[in-house]
């Protein structure tokens, strides 16, 4: 973890994870600013955008970075709902904002939204008030870390890349099956 972003991993004021991959610059930039002003500190994962400079403590831009270590240990995430993030979100524990653009991140979203543990915004309200309406809401009720923290129990003890190995080895043993099956009708 880039120490910049350590430093504001240290528990004294809320903080929240801003990723926006998906979006434009000019995207990041305002939900950056919305997100700030409903009071917490900003980690801003700006993999692929030109962020530019940045006057405010509050805020530390910084590139790709471990989102499976950073989430367990922020207020909550911003983000546009792709899977990887929601999934990570989930297990970790970490309510979330999501902006979804695409049909599946609406879908992840909308899993998260209906497990109690995040808010929707629009992407065309994102720069706006909504965003700051939805971050403070999130920090300030506790039920929505409380479901996050559900959710999150329900990834415990699951190996996941074990089951999906097993699941191909699974279909492959059939796939084999079936071709002898055809090889001894043939």
């Amino acid at each position: 973890m880039p120490a910049p972003v350590q430093a504001l991993l240290d528990g004294r004021a809320p903080t929240v994870y801003v990723v926006l991959s998906s979006s434009t610059p000019q995207l990041l930039r305002a939900v950056v600013q919305r997100v700030r002003a409903a009071g917490p500190r900003v980690i801003v994962g700006a993999t692929i955008h030109d962020f530019g400079p940045v006057d405010d403590p509050g805020i530390v831009v910084a590139g790709l970075l471990p989102s499976h270590a950073l989430m367990p240990q922020v207020d909550a995430v911003v983000c546009m709902g792709g899977q990887g993030t929601v999934q990570t979100a989930m297990a970790s524990g970490t309510p979330l904002v999501g902006i979804p653009l695409h049909p599946e991140q609406e879908l992840n979203v909308d899993l998260a939204v209906r497990q109690g543990m995040a808010l929707a915004v629009a992407p065309r309200h994102a720069p706006g008030a909504a965003m700051t309406a939805a971050v403070q809401r999130l920090l300030a009720d506790g039920g929505f870390r409380q479901q996050a923290q559900r959710v999150q129990g329900l990834y415990a003890g699951i190996d996941g890349a074990e089951q999906a190995a097993q699941a191909i080895l699974d279909h492959l043993a059939t796939h084999d099956s079936q071709a002898d099956s055809v090889r001894a009708a043939a």
